[in-house]
């Protein structure tokens, strides 16, 4: 997994030495919290790596079991803590750029219990109009608080299913020679993280309500994009059962 890690950060340096952001380099708060927010994102599709690792070097697949569900529970609440809490935290109290000064507002660091305050606060006196303005979260439309409450958790599931479908790829490709084993894991990884992350994109209630002010469910945006994986997860035990009765 670190590897991917360096590489992503990598990028985002290069990135933003080319084009900082609001044409001013940030402070080291930013990058700090850039940073922690890059590692909560990325951390739930890096996980198809550590599974492929925990199958590769435990030749049991009872003991393979035995100790991916802990190891991805663990993973997942990780995921969840940084992406839900810590990010948001650091992004409040350290971020220097102005939009990051806007965003708090009022009401503090986007965490979960400030965002339920948030969504009841605008579900008991809903305002004339919503805004997505990063100094209007007051105004925020309730799907859209709903969907950043779920995220975070739905992220979670997905890299204990990310865990799991690289277990059972390792197993799956056990046999294919070295350089045909490598290209497989990683095409199934690479294709399957790139698949849920646009559908989760996709299925993302921000687009159809600034096209024209639709309030879609944002419950149903961030646990349907969950269906792939679901998918990839079924269809993958299949093939090692049948390969392996």
């Amino acid at each position: 997994m670190a590897p991917w890690i360096v590489l992503c950060i990598g990028l985002r340096v290069l990135l933003v030495l080319a084009w900082p952001p609001q044409g001013q380099y940030p402070g080291v708060g930013w990058w700090i919290s850039t940073t922690t927010a890059d590692l909560a994102l990325m951390l739930p599709f890096l996980l198809f790596a550590g599974g492929v690792a925990l199958a590769s070097a435990v030749t049991s697949l009872r003991r393979v079991v035995r100790i991916t569900i802990p190891l991805a529970l663990l993973f997942a609440v990780a995921s969840y803590g940084l992406s839900a809490w810590v990010s948001p935290i650091l992004r409040h109290h350290l971020d220097d750029l102005p939009a990051a000064t806007a965003e708090a507002g009022r009401f503090g660091p986007s965490t979960p219990d400030v965002l339920l305050d948030i969504l009841r606060d605008v579900e008991a006196n809903p305002p004339d109009e919503y805004s997505l303005g990063v100094d209007a979260r007051g105004r925020s439309p309730p799907n859209v608080l709903r969907w950043r409450l779920h995220v975070p958790v739905a992220q979670a599931v997905f890299g204990v299913l990310n865990v799991l479908l690289g277990v059972l790829a390792a197993q799956l490709s056990a046999n294919l020679p070295r350089g045909a084993r490598r290209n497989a894991r990683l095409a199934i990884g690479v294709i399957g993280g790139s698949a849920y992350f646009l559908c989760l994109a996709a299925a993302s209630p921000i687009q159809p309500f600034l096209r024209d002010g639709t309030l879609q469910s944002g419950v149903l945006s961030a646990w349907a994009p969950l269906t792939l994986p679901l998918i990839a997860l079924l269809a993958l035990l299949a093939l090692v059962r049948s390969r392996y009765r």
